[in-house]
């Protein structure tokens, strides 16, 4: 009987670890792909604005892509992530700078980000039941110069690519 029993326990833990062990999701470079397809392809402008200055808001946003899409809290992307990311954007001709809130972005009087620049905000990152992340992202260059979606993210041999869209898509 002892024997069954143990049998039993070992079956029980083997079934628990294996549900509760999930993907791990490399937070930096799901967003470096994401700022990636916002810089080269959806940047409003076709692809070909390519700003020399990127200003990266530090806190999540879901709302930016799709306001309808469900809506988890703000998070910081710590620091670490902040480098990683900064490291993975490395061969896009622009300077990235980090800030906390969109106040810390100078903007002209027109309603421009100063240095022909733009900023980009993310969402949070949400897992999908199919092994595909979400993330909401938005890019503003001006008033009336500024696009959102969310993007669909899966995990390739050589990281994580965007593979398609969801929800509703906006420009300005």
């Amino acid at each position: 009987m002892k024997r069954i029993l143990i049998v039993l326990l070992l079956i029980s833990l083997a079934a628990c670890t294996a549900v509760s062990e999930k993907p791990t999701i490399n937070e930096a470079e799901v967003y470096t792909a994401v700022i990636q397809q916002i810089y080269t392809v959806d940047d409003t402008f076709g692809g070909t604005l390519q700003p020399p200055l990127v200003y990266l808001l530090s806190q999540t946003d879901d709302s930016v892509g799709d306001p309808n899409i469900e809506q988890q809290p703000a998070q910081m992307i710590d620091e670490a992530s902040q480098q990683a990311i900064v490291a993975g954007l490395a061969e896009l001709p622009a300077e990235w700078v980090w800030v906390n809130g969109r106040s810390d972005v100078p903007i002209t009087e027109d309603g421009q980000v100063e240095g022909d620049g733009v900023i980009i905000t993310l969402g949070n990152i949400h897992p999908q039941a199919d092994g595909t992340v979400q993330v909401s992202a938005s890019i503003y260059v001006a008033n009336l110069a500024a696009g959102g979606q969310t993007f669909i993210l899966e995990q390739t041999d050589s990281g994580w690519v965007v593979s398609g869209t969801t929800g509703v898509q906006w420009i300005s």
